[in-house]
């Protein structure tokens, strides 16, 4: 297995951890640090856990369902396909994913998370 396939498995992984992530809070409420929140940010800075996890779990689920299916279609045309459009295709769906997350991140942050000494961020 090449480098391009590895970096397909490791989206596929990160894809999937996106999903666990985001179905883990909603069925449980643990919220993943490092999926959910800031390094300067913790569960305790939520203001509303239950509308953060409603506000961000569709998204993050449709991220990593993004992620997922970019990765399959990468490693197959890698090895069997190797079409440049299907590759170009493939980085489009990772960034779209990418800006997705961001985005909802971004916003889930300034909506639902306050700064300690009382400020929103």
């Amino acid at each position: 297995m090449g480098m391009s396939g590895m970096i397909d498995i490791l989206f596929f992984i990160s894809g999937v951890y996106l999903i666990y992530s985001a179905v883990n809070a909603k069925k449980k409420g643990n919220i993943a640090a490092n999926v959910m929140l800031s390094k300067d940010a913790n569960e305790n800075d939520i203001k509303d856990k239950v509308g953060f996890i409603e506000y961000m779990y569709k998204k993050i689920v449709l991220a990593g369902v993004m992620i997922i299916l970019a990765s399959i279609i990468h490693l197959i045309n890698d090895y069997y396909i190797h079409s440049m459009q299907l590759t170009w295709a493939g980085i489009a769906v990772i960034l779209l994913a990418i800006v997705i997350y961001t985005g909802t991140f971004m916003r889930g942050r300034k909506r639902y998370i306050v700064q300690r000494g009382g400020q929103k961020k």
